[in-house]
């Protein structure tokens, strides 16, 4: 098979849900990190998706184009400012129908990496990873194998979490493309995830992918922790239930996995 690295043929927007240090580990609400990446085809979602996910805004929420709703999950299910109108319990249920039936439509690929820290703390003592850095390079492998069996290569949007986090996450992607890792040499990650570095993005800047992101990370982790029979922090809600049954057949084969 020919590849052709030149030019990224995809995308892998990547957010976090849960706690990225080792403390109050007890507490199960803070025991868990997920890493969730979405894989999009360039040619797939632009301008598709971003402007059908603007549409989806405009139906249900007041909108500002200068200041557009960002899909947060966290705000969505407290009501917070324009989601307020979820409220109304006839246009929540308009809503989630409607968001199901997008991310029904989304040809995408989905991994999930969750971290139990308190095992892997336990385990390791002094020599564990650190969250960040032990979650990205599993998840990027798992992504690395799908792209290469394709042949074809990825550049990578993560949610910018502020400096400390992101040069967390940039330096472990940095010493994947210098030391490699136990799967695979750093040629290959090299030709697999183009470009130096990370092209970290914030809520505000309204990009889709890492709202769809979003949307899917918390639930994915707690399927994963789930499906691993560890403690859970609180049960999947039925609204969480309905989305990972939509978005079952775009989970990569090998993409939720937890780790110790």
């Amino acid at each position: 098979m020919a590849y052709n690295y030149r030019v990224p043929l995809y995308r892998l927007y990547v957010d976090e849900s849960g706690d990225h240090t080792y403390r109050q580990l007890d507490d199960l609400s803070k025991r868990y990190l997920g890493l969730t990446g979405v894989l999009i085809k360039k040619t797939d979602y632009d301008p598709h998706i971003p402007e059908a996910l603007e549409k989806l805004k405009k139906e249900f929420f007041t909108y500002d184009p200068d200041i557009p709703p960002i899909l947060v999950r966290s705000e969505i299910v407290q009501r917070r400012g324009c989601f307020g109108v979820l409220c109304d319990s006839a246009t929540n249920a308009k809503w989630e129908t409607a968001l199901l039936a997008f991310c029904s439509r989304l040809p995408v690929q989905i991994f999930t990496v969750v971290i139990d820290k308190k095992k892997h703390l336990s385990r390791f003592q002094e020599r564990a990873w650190n969250p960040y850095g032990y979650g990205l390079e599993v998840l990027l492998e798992r992504v690395r194998g799908y792209l290469s069996i394709h042949g074809v290569s990825a550049d990578i949007m993560p949610e910018s979490r502020g400096g400390v986090e992101d040069k967390q996450l940039l330096e472990a992607y940095k010493a994947l493309r210098i030391n490699g890792s136990k799967f695979a040499t750093a040629d290959q990650y090299k030709a697999t995830f183009l470009g130096d570095g990370l092209l970290f993005r914030r809520k505000y800047q309204n990009v889709a992918g890492l709202q769809l992101a979003d949307l899917v990370a918390a639930d994915q982790k707690l399927l994963t922790v789930q499906e691993a029979k560890r403690p859970m922090p609180h049960a999947i809600g039925p609204f969480g239930r309905r989305l990972n049954a939509v978005v079952a057949r775009k989970v990569n084969r090998y993409g939720r996995y937890l780790l110790d």
